[in-house]
């Protein structure tokens, strides 16, 4: 694919799907306005090098846009799940094995949480609060996020019966096939103004984020995208420096910990000396700023108390 530019230079892109793996501070929602600048300045790119790849948000963007690239993360599950979901086939209910789809409980998510396997990644990423792959997503209200799991994912009638005696509510079970179209339908029931207190408790976060691991299956197997399971510094690049652009985005400066730490001092260094175009984004860094994007921080749910985050796009000026 060719990117075409308008008559001020920026790039014009074609539709793009929010692929992404749910992840703590994943940049799909800001990922095309972080392109449209790197490729302003860089006009000439083919090849991407994502050194910090976490949920792929921004991989799978270069790809839509043509670009060849490379996705890099630390973490090996996530290098198993990407690689799983690619060549996966589609089962009863989805492209992971049946038991996957079954609700995992607190207990379930202390065994499975540091288990270096297939089910334990996707228990990390799904069933994990805030996508931190440390704590449980559901607090007192477990019970009813089980019960409303069975109602969507199996149309359990004995699940929908303990519901609603438990929420003196009256959902029903949706005949829709699908389960996703089934999880539509029950926040649309729960919506209903005499259920209106139960819209935000009730919202089935681990069936939204297994929903966008399953539409990464429209990538398929490429052979434009490769990956490496290796410290950032380790990562090879022997691609022509004038059309690569390697893009860094560590765990930030003094927020919450991601499961793998990063030495910022160290990640200064490889951004200023690397002879290849680099960009990196944080909230503060000692380097050039070329971009700022207002964003909201997720994680605080109050209305009253939500505040905005300033996230920076810096650029090695090489």
């Amino acid at each position: 694919m060719i990117i075409n530019f308008d008559l001020l230079g920026k790039p014009i892109f074609p539709n793009v799907k929010n692929l992404r793996i749910p992840y703590m501070g994943s940049k799909n929602k800001i990922a095309l306005r972080l392109f449209e600048k790197m490729l302003e300045i860089k006009p000439n790119t083919k090849y991407f090098f994502d050194l910090f790849g976490g949920g792929g948000a921004m991989s799978f963007t270069a790809l839509q846009l043509g670009l060849k690239v490379h996705y890099n993360e630390k973490q090996k599950g996530l290098i198993d799940l990407i690689k799983y979901i690619l060549t996966a086939k589609k089962g009863k209910y989805g492209i992971f094995p049946d038991d996957f789809y079954k609700f995992i409980t607190r207990e379930e998510f202390k065994l499975l949480k540091n288990k270096d396997s297939l089910k334990g990644q996707f228990a990390r990423i799904c069933y994990s609060f805030g996508n931190n792959q440390r704590t449980y997503l559901f607090g007192d209200i477990e019970r009813a996020k089980h019960l409303a799991h069975n109602i969507v994912m199996f149309q359990c009638k004995k699940s929908l019966e303990e519901f609603n005696k438990l929420l003196e509510c009256n959902i029903t079970i949706s005949n829709l096939l699908s389960w996703n179209e089934r999880r539509i339908e029950f926040m649309s029931q729960v919506k209903d103004r005499k259920y209106h207190e139960l819209q935000h408790p009730l919202q089935l976060q681990q069936l939204e984020r297994l929903e966008h691991l399953e539409h990464l299956e429209h990538l398929e197997r490429l052979p434009t995208f490769t990956t490496s399971n290796l410290d950032y510094q380790n990562v090879i690049i022997d691609t022509p420096i004038d059309k690569t652009i390697v893009y860094l985005d560590p765990p930030y400066r003094g927020t919450a910990d991601y499961i793998e730490s990063a030495l910022h001092n160290e990640i200064d260094n490889y951004f200023i000396n690397s002879p290849y175009p680099c960009f990196m984004s944080e909230y503060n860094a000692p380097h050039k700023s070329i971009l700022e994007i207002e964003k909201l921080k997720l994680l605080n749910n109050s209305k009253e108390t939500k505040s905005v985050a300033i996230e920076k796009l810096f650029y090695n000026n090489k």
